[in-house]
C-alpha cells in the first residue's frame, strides 16, 4: 500500500508516484501563517488539507515530521499592532497562541513542531552573508536583494520564462538589478528591537525566513513543500533559489504540493478584500466535522465556494444517522484501521478526498443493507475508520 500513493508535483504539473527520499520517513513542511489576525477559512482549508495527508501517509505506514512555521514578524503584524495600540511582539505572541488554539479546534493534530521564524534570525542573517560572498545578492542602498539571473532555474515551479517573470516585477526599486530580484534583507523597521547586520539595521526577508527554518530543521533536502496556491510565486520560487543557492544540494524538494482557494460569493476569500469567515465564527454554527467534512468535499487542487456548506453539513449529519442506525442494530465496532479499497484507490490518486467520502457514503449504505449483525459491524467498522483518516468522526472520536 505505502507503494500506491500518488500525488501532483506542481513542479512537474503531473502525478508522480510518492517515493520518499529515506524509505519508511517522510519529512514535510508547510508555510504556516502570518499571526497579524484569527485564521479563516481559506487558512482552515489548507491546514485541514495537509492534517490529512500527514494522517493518511501515517496510516500507509510512513513516520511523519510535519514542520510548520510561524511567521511572527513582519510589516503587517507591525502595522496591525500599532494600530490596536500594542506592542508588535506581545501581539504576534497573543495571534500566535490563537492560532494554535483554532488549530487545535479543527483538530489538526498531526504538526510535528510549530515554529516561529522570529528565532532564526541570526541563521537568517548568515545565510544572506554566504550569498552575498557566493555572488548570488548584492547590496544596495542598506537592501540586500537575491539576483535572479544567477539561478538560471528561476521561475521552474511557475512555469514562466525569464520575459514572463519580467512582466511580475518585485519590490519595484530603482536600485535592483532585474526586476524579478527580491529582497532577502529590509533596512526598515518592521519589529521592535531591530536587528544589527554588516548592511546596517533592518529585518531579513520573507522568503529567507522560511529557508533558514527548513535548512535548520529539516537539512537541505526534503519530501514534501506544500502551502497555498498563490504562493507558487514568488515565495516559493525564492525559497527554492535561495535553499539550492546555499546548499548546492537539488532539488531542494522532491515533491511540491499546493491547495486551491475558498471563495465567498464568487471571490476568493482574503483579509485585504475583507471577505472572510474566521474559523472561530465558523465553528459557533457547524461542529468541527462539519467544517472539516464541507472543506474535504473539493478536491484541492480546486477551488471551492462557501455557498455549499449547508448541503454539505447535511449530508454528513444523514451519514452519522445512518451510522447510528446500523450501530444500534450490529455488534460493538472498533475504529481499527479496516481497508476500504474503494476509500484506499480514491486517496492514492492524489488524495481525491470528494471521491473518498463518496466511497464511505456508498459503504454505509451497503452495511445498513446487511441483515448479519456481524457483518454490519465490520462494514461500519471499515467506514469509520476510512472518515476518521480524514480527522471526521461517526460515532466515536477521529
Amino acid at each position: 500500500m505505502s507503494g500506491s500513493l500518488r500525488l501532483f508535483n506542481t513542479m512537474s504539473g503531473r502525478k508522480e508516484l510518492f517515493a520518499p527520499l529515506v524509505p519508511g520517513k517522510v519529512s514535510m513542511f508547510v508555510c504556516g501563517p502570518t499571526v497579524q489576525s484569527l485564521i479563516h477559512l481559506g487558512h482552515a482549508r489548507t491546514n485541514v488539507f495537509y492534517d490529512v495527508l500527514a494522517r493518511y501517509l501515517t496510516r500507509l505506514g510512513y513516520r511523519v515530521n510535519y514542520l510548520m512555521n510561524v511567521t511572527d514578524f513582519d510589516e503587517r503584524i507591525t502595522e496591525a499592532a500599532a494600530a490596536s495600540g500594542e506592542n508588535p511582539v506581545a501581539f504576534a505572541r497573543r495571534y500566535t497562541n490563537a492560532f494554535l488554539d483554532d488549530m487545535a479546534a479543527l483538530k489538526c493534530t498531526s504538526v510535528s513542531r510549530f515554529e516561529p521564524v522570529s528565532g532564526h534570525v541570526k541563521t537568517m542573517i548568515g545565510q544572506v552573508a554566504s550569498l552575498i560572498e557566493e555572488g548570488k545578492a548584492y547590496v544596495a542602498d542598506g537592501w540586500v536583494y537575491f539576483d535572479t539571473s544567477k539561478f538560471r532555474a528561476f521561475g521552474r515551479l511557475s512555469h514562466q520564462s525569464r520575459q514572463e517573470l519580467s512582466l511580475h516585477p518585485l519590490e519595484l526599486s530603482l536600485s535592483k538589478r532585474h526586476l524579478s530580484d527580491f529582497a532577502v534583507w529590509r533596512p526598515e523597521v518592521l519589529l521592535e528591537g531591530m536587528w544589527k547586520s554588516p548592511w546596517g539595521l533592518g529585518s531579513p526577508g520573507w522568503h529567507i525566513q522560511d529557508t533558514a527554518v527548513t535548512l535548520t530543521l529539516l537539512g537541505p533536502q526534503y519530501d514534501i513543500h506544500g502551502g497555498a496556491y498563490e504562493l507558487v510565486y514568488p515565495h516559493h520560487e525564492a525559497e527554492i533559489a535561495q535553499g539550492e543557492s546555499l546548499t548546492g544540494v537539488r532539488p531542494m524538494v522532491k515533491y511540491w504540493v499546493h491547495t486551491h482557494h475558498v471563495n465567498m460569493r464568487g471571490r476568493k476569500m482574503s483579509k485585504s478584500l475583507g471577505n472572510v469567515v474566521s474559523v472561530r465564527d465558523a465553528l459557533e454554527r457547524y461542529s468541527v466535522d462539519e467544517l472539516r467534512f464541507f472543506l474535504l468535499g473539493t478536491h484541492y487542487r480546486r477551488d471551492m465556494d462557501l455557498k455549499g456548506i449547508e448541503a454539505s453539513a447535511r449530508r454528513l449529519r444523514e451519514m452519522v444517522r445512518t451510522a447510528r442506525e446500523i450501530a444500534s442494530g450490529s455488534e460493538p465496532y472498533t475504529l481499527e484501521p479496516n481497508e476500504l479499497p474503494s476509500f484506499e484507490a480514491a486517496m492514492n490518486d492524489d488524495m481525491d478526498t470528494p471521491r473518498a467520502i463518496d466511497s464511505i457514503e456508498r459503504a454505509l449504505r451497503a452495511a445498513a443493507r446487511l441483515r448479519d449483525a456481524g457483518e454490519r459491524a465490520a462494514a461500519l467498522s471499515r467506514a469509520a475508520s476510512a472518515l476518521n483518516v480524514l480527522g471526521v468522526s461517526l460515532i466515536g472520536q477521529s
